[in-house]
């Protein structure tokens, strides 16, 4: 399972009126992408990168915390798709702190303006270009419109004009230099009026570079652009020199924020018989898990911080699963990597989103039987539910155990809730915090939201308001919606801060809009 956040949300909103208490001045920034890659052109030859640069990118910005729009890369967007993706980014941006747009394909410059191309664009002469092509520009405006403090816009797109027979002139190819307006940083793959590169491993230099140096640690927006710069120069032998054109931007933005220490911890068994000492870890080192391979089926049905997948990817919740879409990677990944026993418990997944739990179960034994503690956790869940199986707090409690033994921290959450609330277990509200305590520093959101509402309400902990904010600011700070509607719990009702609505309605708008019901019911509530 996912962890209990949306249990403890419930539990909490029951109390919305009674309990909580924030006052901080953290933000968490809500995060908002549009991903376009257009290879399939209609009217002139294809190009060979634009749709994997643009999936790798999306992967990227959904390990660092976007919401991205279409829940991916939109790929091969004709002028009319083009124009709804851009329609949902703009609706998309209300109430967000950073609006990043990706794009790569062929872009034009005609009369000093920059164009983005759609896949059936076929312009006879320049006059086509304002009616079948996206101005750059207006992009740009919408974005500023929005409000969001940092607008960051990304550009894989300098190449050679595809429509120079057809009375397209460009000046000497590549996009044109632009002013970026305030707030806003514009990043080309290459200078201005200079061609790029589309690379010979399935990847741009610049989207590359780009992906990898968002996932550095403590990388602020100037560091981060110069690295890549360096890395696509290097990769070219000086080739290609990658260009910022930025304004003033107020504060400090890192994608990838510090990087979560690790936590030993010790995993109690439900018996009673201590369980060897563990280390949870979010990234454990590669090994014969191959984490460093990625296949459609981890995108289409990852679990959620599963340590045996690649750390890049965000997972996908249960209920948002394509079951068509990802039973056939699924199979596809089994039967090209028969060894690879996370694709085992993936399909796993695919079939319990299906509802055949039969099914489930063979593949999380299968998955479990070679040591794959996440399958583990789920065959605990399935238990708990009553999915499949006759409902048992005792088995999902002793399989759960299994898990957070091997060192899966959210299975360190589901077994803390058992020990919160006695299911399948005694009762000990000491166990459900050192459970908890392990998820928070493993850098689990689910634990620092379970574990602040222990403080928040003196449950098993003398109260402490001060601590349950501490821990809610952590989960914020990872762009998680529990946390974030928890902190609105807390400054509506006033516990240990000055009440004030309009701080706690933020917070419940941030959460509603990353998908928290809680946060959408408590929004009504403070209607009425």
């Amino acid at each position: 399972m996912a962890g209990r956040i949306a249990i403890v949300s419930r539990l909490f909103f029951a109390a919305f009126m009674m309990c909580a208490g924030m006052g901080s001045v953290a933000r968490a920034e809500k995060r908002v992408a549009l991903v376009i890659g257009n290879s399939a052109y209609r009217a002139v030859p294809a190009l060979p990168n634009p749709t994997s640069d643009a999936r790798l990118m999306s992967d990227t910005l959904l390990s660092l915390g976007f919401f991205v729009v279409g829940g991916g890369a939109q790929l091969d967007l004709d002028k009319a798709g083009f124009d709804s993706a851009l329609q949902e980014f703009g609706h998309q941006l209300a109430g967000a702190d950073v609006a990043l747009f990706y794009y790569a394909g062929h872009g034009v410059e005609t009369h000093g303006l920059n164009y983005l191309v759609p896949v059936d664009a076929h312009p006879a002469d320049e006059g086509d270009v304002f009616a079948q092509m996206t101005g750059l520009a207006g992009i740009l405006d919408q974005m500023e419109k929005a409000g969001a403090r940092i607008n960051l816009v990304l550009l894989d797109a300098c190449r050679d004009n595809p429509f120079r027979d057809r009375g397209v002139r460009s000046t000497t190819g590549g996009l044109a230099q632009m002013q970026a307006p305030i707030g806003t940083l514009i990043s080309f793959a290459t200078q201005p009026r200079s061609v790029s590169l589309d690379g010979d491993d399935g990847h741009s230099p610049y989207t590359k570079a780009l992906a990898e140096t968002m996932q550095r640690p403590g990388y602020g927006l100037f560091k981060t652009f110069n690295e890549v710069g360096l890395a696509v120069e290097k990769a070219t032998g000086g080739s290609q020199l990658p260009w910022v054109s930025s304004s003033p931007i107020s504060g400090n933005f890192y994608f990838a924020g510090k990087p979560a220490p690790a936590a030993t911890i010790q995993a109690a068994d439900p018996s009673g018989t201590p369980a060897p000492v563990v280390e949870a870890r979010l990234s454990p080192p590669d090994d014969n898990l191959r984490r460093d391979l990625i296949t459609d089926c981890d995108r289409l049905a990852g679990m959620p911080y599963d340590t045996g997948r690649a750390p890049s990817l965000p997972g996908v919740e249960i209920d948002d699963i394509n079951v068509a879409a990802a039973a056939k990677a699924c199979n596809d990944a089994i039967a090209q990597y028969p060894d690879v026993v996370r694709f085992t418990f993936e399909a796993g997944r695919v079939a319990t989103a299906r509802k055949d739990y039969a099914e489930a179960r063979r593949l999380y034994d299968k998955a479990a039987a070679a040591g794959y503690a996440m399958a583990m956790n789920n065959i605990g869940a399935l238990y708990e539910g009553g999915s499949g199986v006759p409902k048992n707090y005792t088995e999902a409690a002793r399989w759960y155990g299994k898990a957070a033994a091997a060192g899966e921290p959210i299975a360190m959450v589901d077994l803390g809730w058992q020990y919160e609330h006695g299911h399948g277990v005694a009762k000990d509200l000491a166990e459900a915090r050192r459970l908890y305590e392990a998820a928070a520093n493993a850098g689990v959101p689910a634990g620092m939201n379970n574990l602040g509402l222990l403080y928040l309400g003196g449950i098993g902990v003398p109260r402490d308001y001060a601590q349950a904010r501490k821990l809610f600011e952590q989960g914020v700070a990872l762009g998680d919606p529990s946390n974030m509607n928890d902190l609105g719990v807390i400054y509506n009702a006033g516990n240990g801060v000055p009440r004030n609505p309009r701080i706690a309605r933020q917070w419940f708008e941030k959460a509603a809009a990353l998908g928290n019901p809680e946060a959408r019911q408590n929004l009504r509530g403070m209607r009425k």
